[in-house]
């Protein structure tokens, strides 16, 4: 078998810059780089536990204080759910070690305090229901982006329960028959042609990318098989018997 050091001289380089072109394709494969967590992905963790620090309280003043039947429910629904994220935000967090907040956020407690002074169970209804939905939309998209890019698989599949509970709780917020959409965060305006444009840059670096292993796999072989010819002539030649001695001519000496 044939090893790097036996390659000629100008072919080593060749092989050296095809493998480093291979790598920065396809990067390393590994557990350590399957673990690396991004910023978004540590600030997705850290928002699904600061929902479930009000709306766990929100959802059992729901059941509670809720006029209509439907707030009641789900106000229940949404207590159940943050429940279980809550766990498994927990889990995440400590297999990476990452900090979690103890408290909601200050614009999380006004809202709590807007619930906690309602006038009556009517106005209630409406600022729970409404408030909710609103930080779910806010919540909803974040999700989204981190479920669509992240490289970690524990991350993805937590953004992907997180991504189905939200959607789940959208649907049930504005079931309750009060919520204005006028309210909610309007969805952010496409820049032109930006999918086409990244979709474009893609294929670019992959046709690159392709080109450049194509190109330098092929010089690659054409070395390979010029050492592999050179080493068939030598056995060859290495094999070959001796010419039979030259017959000296009368009164000529061999040496």
């Amino acid at each position: 078998m044939t090893s790097a050091s036996d390659l000629p001289r100008p072919v080593r380089p060749l092989l050296v810059l095809l493998i480093a072109a291979v790598v920065s394709l396809f990067g390393p494969i590994g557990e350590a780089r399957a673990q690396e967590l991004s910023a978004a992905d540590k600030n997705l963790i850290v928002n699904v536990k600061l929902a479930g620090l009000w709306e766990m309280p929100a959802g059992m003043w729901a059941q509670e204080r809720g006029k209509s039947k439907r707030t009641r429910e789900v106000g229940r629904t949404l207590m159940i759910d943050h429940g279980r994220l809550d766990t498994a935000t927990h889990a995440i967090a400590d297999r990476f070690g990452i900090a979690l907040p103890a408290e909601p956020s200050d614009q999380q407690s006004a809202w709590l305090g807007e619930m906690k002074a309602a006038r009556d169970d009517t106005e209630f209804d409406r600022i729970f229901a409404n408030r909710l939905r609103y930080a779910h939309g806010v919540l909803f998209p974040v999700i989204a982006q981190v479920r669509a890019g992240t490289r970690n698989d524990v991350v993805r599949d937590y953004a992907t329960t997180a991504n189905q509970a939200v959607l789940r709780h959208m649907t049930l917020l504005e079931s309750t028959g009060v919520v204005d959409q006028s309210l909610m965060p309007e969805a952010p305006v496409p820049q032109s042609n930006s999918a086409n444009a990244a979709m474009d840059v893609g294929f670019g670096e992959f046709a690159l990318g392709l080109l450049l292993a194509v190109v330098l796999g092929g010089g690659l072989f054409l070395a390979l098989r010029a050492l592999r010819g050179k080493n068939t002539r030598t056995r060859d030649r290495a094999a070959a018997p001796e010419p039979d001695p030259v017959p000296s001519a009368p009164g000529e000496i061999n040496v």
